[in-house]
């Protein structure tokens, strides 16, 4: 785990993303020219980071101009080469968070662009997360749109309509939204040391919980990645800053898909009755004896 994420971390600074040991930016960090380029309104980061040349998901930046995600920053990456030959230069590494201007691949450090990091990994404090469900004040997106945090419209991509009534359902859940919102790790469930009872473990700050006693059928892939997703998406479901009215459950649905072993789809929906259930309640099941 330990070799993994190392390995993550290595791939992600490939470019010369890590921040110099002394503090230093370059000059024109906090003065970059090209901030007036950025557009809000084609900003979408509900879909896979996937360059959109190589296909990689390692090392993504999104331009924040056209919203295109391109692989690397260095000279002849996807990204430099697209800011050289289309004359956009503010990109936004979709794993650090951090923003650089290129071809001349400096960092851009403004509190302006606070708002897009926000959309992108949306974060909620512990005395928010409790008034919630005591608030009905609508939000209003950047496109004029209004909309009220936790009833938010879901897309319907091909034909997953089955499992966006799901997700809508488990995002109302106080116990179950509460728990992914604080969750520190992106809702990923992770195992705790010292269970205080069977069936139960409760960790500190991030509230770390695990279920003992209970295994997963031969084969079935760790359900760390249908976690991390279904995090990711209640936060953007909840996201009272959101630079749209909707949300795509893109990832999580691929996540769906991924950890079925493709029972379940987004191009056909088969047996209503059965697949409006299944996805939720596998995860209701596996949730439950947390909460």
């Amino acid at each position: 785990m330990a070799t993994g994420a190392v390995k993550r971390e290595r791939e992600s600074d490939e470019d010369g993303d890590d921040v110099s040991p002394f503090g230093l930016t370059d000059g024109r960090s906090r003065h970059c020219p090209y901030l007036d380029t950025i557009n809000r309104s084609v900003l979408d980061f509900d879909f896979e980071k996937l360059c959109s040349v190589s296909l990689s998901h390692i090392n993504v930046y999104a331009c924040l101009v056209c919203g295109k995600y391109f692989q690397g920053r260095g000279p002849h990456s996807h990204a430099y080469t697209h800011s050289v030959q289309v004359g956009h230069h503010v990109f936004l590494n979709l794993h650090t968070l951090r923003f650089y201007c290129l071809p001349d691949n400096y960092q851009v450090l403004d509190s302006s662009l606070d708002d897009v990091t926000y959309v992108l990994r949306p974060t909620f404090m512990p005395e928010q997360i409790r008034t919630l469900d005591k608030q009905a004040k609508l939000a209003r997106a950047y496109d004029g749109s209004t909309y009220l945090p936790g009833i938010v419209g879901l897309n319907n991509i091909k034909a997953n309509d089955y499992a966006n009534v799901v997700f809508q359902a488990l995002s109302n859940v106080p116990p179950l939204r509460n728990y992914f919102l604080s969750d520190e790790t992106g809702g990923s469930l992770q195992p705790a040391n010292n269970t205080g009872s069977k069936g139960r473990a409760y960790g500190s700050k991030s509230k770390v919980l695990s279920i003992s006693g209970s295994q997963r059928p031969p084969g079935s892939p760790p359900p760390a990645l249908l976690w991390r997703r279904f995090g990711e998406l209640l936060r953007k479901l909840w996201n009272p800053r959101g630079f749209k009215a909707h949300v795509s459950p893109h990832e999580m649905l691929q996540a769906v898909v991924l950890c079925s072993h493709k029972r379940f789809q987004i191009t056909r929906q088969g047996e209503s009755s059965c697949k409006v259930k299944a996805p939720g309640m596998g995860m209701v099941n596996s949730v439950y004896p947390l909460l």
